[in-house]
């Protein structure tokens, strides 16, 4: 035992960690369950913590860099007997910020027990996350408007404050706009209450933006496109804005 102890601070026969997920993929605000397994090493541990991190990845400055997009205690502090399996349901909730993972941005839950005088075991499992159900339907407004997806990124955006990234969703134009419009970019930022648009048509050197306020909760919904109201359905007014005529100025006949 009094080698033991050295050893396990040293990561040697301590505890392990293992998290098991009922299911990998979720929707942004949506749920994921599972439990946590932990096992006993050859010493007992005190185990202060545990949590699981929801990590992301963006791109700055042409580095990948990871986020913890949230943190998630589970569980009070407790003693791990040798050889001790002990297991800690969990029920968690994503943001609805949360981006959607991709092969190039992938989501992961990292799983860590915070142990005194040792090196915290860890486990980390990749998540499959999809858009929240509001923001897969403004996207297919913008393909049934004749735009293919092109691309899915993460991207640093300092003028943000709940989190450093933006997810872009670029798109090419096919049927009457190629070859006169080069790309189409939106992202989308989405709390409680309100969903943002934000959309930028690309043409040459010349790019021009419009943005989408959703009330989407309670009983006076309502939509705004570069701060006026109009009583347009948010589906209908995506639609308008991206199959209108483009001209010299694209946004020009957008407002209500």
């Amino acid at each position: 035992m009094v080698l033991y102890r050295p050893l396990a601070s040293l990561g040697i026969g301590a505890a392990t960690v293992d998290t098991q997920l009922a299911d990998s993929q979720a929707s942004a605000g949506g749920e994921v369950k599972g439990k946590i397994v932990i096992k006993g090493g050859n010493v007992p541990q005190q185990i202060d913590h545990i949590y699981l991190y929801l990590v992301i990845q963006y791109l700055k400055n042409g580095k990948k860099t990871s986020h913890t997009l949230e943190k998630y205690q589970l569980a009070q502090p407790f003693v791990i007997e040798p050889n001790e399996k002990r297991e800690i349901p969990f029920q968690i909730r994503l943001p609805l910020s949360t981006p959607l993972s991709t092969g190039s941005y992938p989501i992961y839950l990292k799983t860590g027990l915070d142990i005194k005088h040792a090196i915290d075991p860890s486990d980390t499992d990749k998540i499959e996350v999809f858009p929240h159900p509001l923001v897969q339907k403004l996207l297919k407004q913008i393909e049934d408007a004749q735009f293919i997806l092109y691309r899915i990124y993460n991207e640093y955006d300092p003028t943000l404050k709940a989190q450093p990234f933006a997810q872009i969703y670029e798109f090419r134009p096919t049927g009457k706009y190629h070859g006169y419009l080069d790309a189409l970019k939106v992202n989308f930022h989405m709390n409680e209450t309100h969903l943002v648009m934000n959309i930028e048509l690309i043409r040459s050197t010349q790019s021009y933006m419009t943005t989408m306020e959703w009330q989407y909760q309670g009983t006076h919904q309502a939509v705004y496109v570069d701060n006026h109201q109009t009583l347009t359905d948010p589906m209908d007014k995506v639609q308008q804005i991206l199959t209108q005529r483009l001209d010299n100025q694209p946004m020009r006949g957008l407002l209500p």
